[in-house]
């Protein structure tokens, strides 16, 4: 292929791919900041507020031998809840408390299930445009239950694909255009210089 068509091949892909993934592009970078700005945004607050929406019954049986994970995933699907979901390795059901996250886009949900009290407590976190956009940029697919969850984990990979695909085209560009080329130079010496400096004093 000539250098012209390789030239305007990346250039395209360039293009498109970034248009295909400005949704993504967009959470990550609000949401960052808010990252960056925590104190300013939480007000003192947890970014994660939940309620309790719901209290009911609930009886079941486990196997002795069962992962934490899988019953998390036994106590979603006996609620109708499947999902995207996790839940911490170093729960017990023998403990008070058993806890299952509910990873949802909107209205992330805690699952509190009491082993000797036979009841399960559902907590909604409350919505607003900061949970939301944190909760998007925590969202993550692959390996969950449902089409959906391992979809979005695979454009998710996209992504990370597409930033370091950003940077060998915006090389390949700036070695193309000769007028940049030294104040192209300039911009990535410094960028690699404050990011080694960044690295071992901040």
């Amino acid at each position: 292929m000539k250098k012209t068509a390789w030239s305007k091949l990346i250039r395209r892909t360039h293009m498109y791919l970034a248009l295909f993934l400005t949704p993504w592009m967009v959470v990550y970078a609000l949401s960052s900041f808010i990252f960056n700005h925590h104190a300013f945004f939480s007000g003192g607050k947890p970014l994660a507020q939940f309620e309790k929406v719901e209290e009911r019954e609930y009886k079941a049986v486990f196997s002795d031998d069962i992962e934490p994970r899988e019953a998390g995933l036994q106590i979603l699907r006996d609620l109708d809840r499947e999902g995207a979901f996790w839940v911490g390795q170093n729960q017990k059901l023998t403990a008070k408390r058993f806890t299952v996250n509910r990873n949802r886009a909107i209205g992330p949900e805690r699952i509190h299930y009491y082993p000797q009290e036979n009841k399960v407590i559902i907590e909604r976190q409350k919505t607003t445009t900061t949970s939301l956009l944190v909760g998007l940029h925590l969202k993550h697919g692959i390996g969950h239950p449902g089409i959906a969850a391992d979809l979005w984990g695979i454009i998710l990979d996209l992504v990370i694909v597409g930033m370091l695909f950003w940077v060998l085209s915006g090389v390949w560009m700036w070695l193309e255009i000769k007028p940049a080329r030294l104040w192209g130079a300039v911009s990535v010496l410094s960028g690699i210089g404050l990011f080694l400096l960044f690295m071992f004093t901040v």
